[in-house]
């Protein structure tokens, strides 16, 4: 008897990053993360083609980006909506823009999301919320009042700059959670640590801390004027 035919093993390199880079490109950074694992190859996604690798246009990968990004942008706002008429509290100087934005904002469940598209709602000057889990906020963004150095035709902010006091800034309850259990883990570490070091952890804790309290006495919730 003749044995099957065995389909050889893949021994092509493999990406560390595959299937997750579109989660990467929106954490701040990330695009300088796949710019350093794709920018040398330029292998990029064609956005018509079912997300499949194989086209070597610049732009390819830009395109998509720019897709995961709305994708992402609307995701946000849609969840800043829900969470806030179930009574969580928002703070910050872009609350109620945020808000107004978040309750009337685009959802694309379903929808097919062209590039062009993209970078039109991207283009929508301060009616964007970006997710920055690293800061421990949402950024309302605004290309004039933006501390985060862009250039000035930038359509997108700069995650991995964020400037404390930025007025496109806004909070929710959860994010002032998530402040005092990194204040706390940072009090814990200083424990640990050299007396010099040690001040500066407890520095950043108390001034976390100050984040926190500042939201739960700013807060605005659902059915406040």
């Amino acid at each position: 008897m003749r044995s099957s035919p065995r389909t050889p093993p893949d021994r092509s390199p493999r990406c560390p990053f595959a299937g997750r880079w579109p989660h990467i490109a929106r954490r701040p950074g990330g695009l300088v993360t796949l710019a350093i694992q794709y920018g040398h190859l330029r292998t990029v996604l064609d956005t018509d083609i079912a997300g499949g690798y194989g086209t070597r246009s610049r732009r390819g990968i830009h395109d998509l980006l720019d897709i995961e990004t709305a994708l992402s942008t609307a995701e946000t706002a849609a969840d800043l909506n829900d969470r806030f008429t179930q009574g969580e509290g928002v703070s910050g100087p872009a609350a109620r823009q945020a808000l107004h934005q978040a309750s009337t904002v685009r959802r694309f469940e379903g929808t097919t999301v062209k590039a062009d598209f993209a970078r039109m709602y991207l283009a929508r000057d301060r009616t964007v919320l970006y997710d920055n889990p690293h800061a421990l906020l949402l950024c309302c963004y605004k290309r004039d009042l933006a501390l985060c150095e862009r250039p000035a035709d930038s359509t997108t902010p700069a995650l991995d700059r964020c400037v404390p006091g930025c007025t496109n800034t806004v909070r929710t309850d959860r994010h002032a959670l998530q402040l005092l259990v990194r204040a706390d883990n940072l009090e814990r570490q200083a424990l640990h640590h050299p007396q010099p070091v040690a001040d500066r952890l407890r520095a950043t804790a108390d001034r976390l801390r100050g984040l926190a309290a500042a939201h739960d006495h700013t807060r605005i919730t659902h059915g406040e004027p």
